[in-house]
């Protein structure tokens, strides 16, 4: 199982944050460039909630992703998990923490790629790399949409 952290402090209200986060639209907003996403399905936010995105990335590869919120604590933790999509298993969990300054968004991917050993040796080469850039790029356009905001 694979494991990515990350943390950002965002100078916004911690439900502000949080709500930004369980609204799937916003996701639209802070997709890398280069990567195409679609909302195909999409519930409620809470507990429970689903969403099916399409995702369309380097032109040629297209994906379906159906995830599940499985934690739903306003306004301080959200874990998704996938059900069926492109990876052996993805949970993301995010935590909020009040600062005196706004709000530390912290970021947590664990991850197991499929194909094997083909998939450990594409996650060593190129996957493990883009969910990195792909959460630093997420993390900061999220900072300056809501501290600009």
């Amino acid at each position: 199982m694979e494991k990515i952290e990350r943390t950002v402090q965002i100078n916004a209200p911690i439900d502000r944050v949080f709500h930004f986060h369980d609204d799937t639209r916003n996701l639209l907003k802070i997709t890398p460039p280069g990567i195409r996403v679609t909302i195909e399905t999409q519930g409620v936010p809470g507990l429970g909630y689903e969403v099916t995105l399409k995702v369309r990335q380097f032109l040629l590869f297209v994906m379906r992703w159906h995830v599940r919120i499985t934690a739903y604590e306003p306004p301080t933790l959200m874990i998704d998990e996938q059900v069926s999509g492109p990876f052996r298993t993805w949970k993301q969990t995010r935590l909020l923490k009040q600062t005196e300054t706004g709000t530390a968004l912290t970021d947590i991917v664990e991850y197991e790629v499929p194909f094997g050993p083909l998939g450990k040796i594409a996650n060593a080469l190129v996957i493990r790399r883009q969910i990195k850039d792909m959460f630093t790029y997420r993390q900061a356009t999220t900072k300056r949409l809501l501290e600009s905001a």
